[in-house]
């Protein structure tokens, strides 16, 4: 029997209601997934030209492991794009595993404090633990970065251009970077990143940390409007 093409049109827009209404899932994702990786705002002082930077130190995002929710991998990402745009910085991730592990909120405290004063109070800075392992760095300034919101969808999808529904997801990470002057705490420049990652599973299990790959994702969207370069 030959099927017409308004027929088969029909057949497919009955299967794709009938996921709809059975998939009982947060967001039907679309047929190819496409990350949406994007600088949401940003910052810059208007005095950032009067500081001379040579050493930055990048410190990691808390949870600080290789969990589901952890971002070692997207430090260690963010740190090597870092030394391959600005070979002429020296970048450096201070030790502060065992820190950050003992009080999960030392980098949201210091966030906080940032925010509300507009600057990184030193003197309270380097009282804390973390502040004492940055200070022995020695560094001219400071990465710092918060994760503002995740959010997990999943779905069905196609893909692969067949009509084949199988699980699909996507991680989707708002995130700020800070880069504050370590003389006399200004902020010199401020990031908020949307950074995603979607695959699909195909009754098979996940092979990465998609927390990491979004926010890797986000870095490298940034990357090249951190401004470094004129230093």
């Amino acid at each position: 029997m030959v099927i017409s093409n308004k027929v088969r049109s029909i057949i497919h827009l009955i299967s794709l209601l009938s996921i709809i209404s059975l998939s009982g899932c947060d967001e039907l994702l679309d047929r190819v997934i496409i990350p949406r990786n994007v600088v949401l705002s940003m910052y810059q002082s208007p005095k950032i030209d009067q500081y001379k930077i040579n050493s930055i130190a990048l410190l990691p995002m808390a949870p600080d492991d290789t969990t589901d929710r952890g971002t070692f991998f997207a430090t260690n990402h963010f740190l090597n794009s870092l030394k391959q745009k600005f070979p002429n910085t020296k970048f450096e991730v201070p030790l502060v595993d065992s820190i950050i592990a003992f009080d999960s909120l030392a980098i949201v405290k210091i966030i906080d404090s940032i925010e509300k004063l507009r600057r990184l109070d030193l003197k309270y800075f380097f009282n804390t633990d973390i502040g004492n392992v940055v200070e022995e760095n020695t560094a001219d300034a400071m990465l710092i970065g918060t994760i503002n919101k995740i959010v997990n969808k999943r779905g069905f999808s196609s893909g692969r251009g067949i009509f084949k529904p199988v699980d699909a997801t996507l991680t989707s990470c708002q995130f700020t970077y800070y880069l504050i002057s370590l003389k006399d705490g200004r902020v010199l420049w401020k990031a908020k990143i949307l950074g995603e990652e979607g695959y699909y599973l195909l009754d098979k299990e996940e092979i990465f940390a998609p927390l990491d790959y979004a926010i890797s994702n986000g870095i490298d969207k940034v990357i090249d409007r951190i401004p470094l370069t004129k230093f």
